[in-house]
């Protein structure tokens, strides 16, 4: 582990709130390109962004909180550090996707082509952000055969294989939606398997809340993308 990157004066940057702030940048960077593709002006994206961070950031914070909230039960002010980790990923994609609703019923802007546009840059970005995980020590894997698996590595190698893979389909995009619903698709059925290496403290029968709750996101994409393919 390698939480604290480097010291300037008296402070500390954390290696965990860099990567997450590198990976922002990085999915800025490719929102701008794919938002131009879908005919959206760059300025909405940049004042999108700003909310698309502060909701990411408060909803993967929530979500962690509700699971581990025993370990802030005594310091409720260590609930607000969040620059030392902490946070879980679909906590804040469902943030930024309720931001993007909120947003667009203000401004004019088609929301599926707006959440293809995103898409891409939200698993690089998930990508860079598991480095950041992994120099922390935050997120590891179980041990097997007396191995502790770096399942924040696992999952920074899939973050970019579905970026990858996004990237070359959004070629042959068909529908507004098409690229979003299909990376919905593509990190449920990851993040389904990756978790049962990882650790959990709550469990449902084999099952952890996570993985009922990317079965269940992964139902709904798939039928999705198979009623548009019908019709």
């Amino acid at each position: 582990m390698h939480p604290i990157l480097c010291k300037i004066g008296p402070f500390n940057v954390y290696s965990w709130g860099f990567m997450v702030a590198l990976g922002f940048l990085a999915g800025l960077a490719v929102f701008l390109r794919y938002g131009r593709r879908e005919g959206i002006k760059e300025a909405t994206i940049l004042d999108l962004f700003m909310y698309v961070v502060i909701s990411a950031i408060v909803g993967a914070r929530l979500f962690y909180v509700a699971g581990f909230f025993g370990n802030y039960r005594k310091d409720l002010l260590s609930i607000f550090y969040v620059n030392q980790g902490g946070m879980v990923f679909i906590g804040g994609l469902f943030g930024v996707i309720i931001a993007a609703f909120l947003y667009v019923r203000y401004h004019k802007v088609n929301i599926w082509r707006l959440l293809d546009a995103g898409s891409p840059a939200t698993m690089l970005g998930y990508a860079v952000g598991r480095i950041g995980c992994y120099l922390n020590g935050c997120c590891y894997g179980m041990k097997i055969f007396g191995v502790e698996q770096p399942t924040q590595i696992y999952s920074s190698i899939s973050g970019l294989i579905i970026f990858y893979m996004l990237v070359r389909l959004y070629e042959r995009k068909k529908y507004d939606g098409q690229v979003f619903f299909l990376a919905l698709l593509f990190y449920s059925f990851y993040r389904f398997f990756i978790e049962f290496l990882r650790y959990s403290p709550v469990h449902v029968f084999i099952f952890t809340l996570n993985q009922l709750l990317v079965l269940f996101i992964f139902i709904v994409s798939l039928y999705v993308l198979w009623k548009k393919r019908t019709t």
